[in-house]
């Protein structure tokens, strides 16, 4: 596909609209063209559960507790409140349940 490449950046953004002209405005040709190539004609929903999920596991594996800023620096490293952290250090597993609350059946 890469002769898509070819007819210039001018009438390629002339083209595109919706999804596609959002994903070529945030990701580039080179992204937009893998999805075209790998995954078109499909409806995606791009979760953030997963990426939630991770931010937990990187809190709990890289938070210092003797740095007085640690949440704070984490907070803004992954781009998330302290809050948050605070919420992922009082969690165990890798799910994000609290401990504190019971499990329902």
């Amino acid at each position: 596909m890469d002769w898509i490449k070819e007819i210039g950046e001018e009438k390629i953004r002339a083209i595109l609209e919706k999804d596609v002209a959002l994903i070529y405005q945030e990701c580039g040709l080179d992204v937009l063209l893998v999805l075209w190539q790998k995954l078109k004609g499909l409806n995606l929903y791009i979760s953030e559960a997963a990426l939630f999920e991770l931010k937990r596991i990187y809190i709990r594996g890289h938070y210092n507790p003797n740095d007085p800023h640690g949440m704070k620096l984490l907070a803004v490293k992954l781009d998330c409140s302290q809050k948050f952290v605070q919420e992922a250090l009082a969690t165990t597993d890798e799910k994000g349940d609290d401990p504190r609350q019971g499990k329902l059946i």
